[in-house]
C-alpha cells in the first residue's frame, strides 16, 4: 500500500474516532460528532476504493486529466443553464422555490452531471 493511502486512512480513522469520543467529553455537540464520524467513514471508504482500483498504477495521466476537466466544464455549463431556468421558474411564479430546494438540486446536479460527463468521455476514449 502506498504511504499516501495509509496516511489518508489514518486521517479518516482519527476523524471518526474523534466524532465517537466527542459526545463523551463535551455536552450538546452531537451534530458535530455525527458530521465527524460521517466524514471519517467516507474518507476511509473513498481511499480504500482508490487503492483497490489503482493499486500501484498511476492514478492519472494527461488523458484522464483532460477528460476530467472537460467533464467538469460541461457540468458547470449545464449548472449555469439549470440556474437560469430556476431563476425564470421563480420569477414567473410557476411554482415556489425554497433556498434548500435550489441548493440541494444544484449540488446534486453538479456532482452527478460531472461524473456522468466524465463517464461518457471515458467511454468515447477521448474528448474531441
Amino acid at each position: 500500500m502506498k504511504a499516501r493511502y495509509a496516511i489518508k486512512i489514518a486521517a479518516g480513522a482519527v476523524l471518526a474516532a474523534a466524532g465517537i469520543l466527542l459526545p463523551f467529553l463535551i455536552d450538546g455537540i452531537e451534530a458535530l460528532s455525527s458530521i465527524l464520524v460521517t466524514i471519517g467513514l467516507v474518507t476511509i471508504a473513498v481511499v480504500v476504493m482508490q487503492h483497490w482500483r489503482f493499486q500501484d498504477e498511476p492514478e492519472s495521466d494527461e488523458r484522464t486529466q483532460k477528460i476530467g476537466a472537460y467533464g467538469i466544464s460541461y457540468s458547470w455549463l449545464l449548472t449555469l443553464v439549470f440556474l437560469a431556468i430556476l431563476f425564470w421558474v421563480d420569477y414567473l411564479g410557476v411554482f415556489p422555490l425554497t433556498v434548500e430546494t435550489v441548493l440541494l438540486s444544484t449540488i446534486l446536479l453538479m456532482g452527478l452531471s460531472a461524473r456522468i460527463f466524465q463517464w461518457y468521455f471515458f467511454r468515447q476514449g477521448d474528448v474531441a
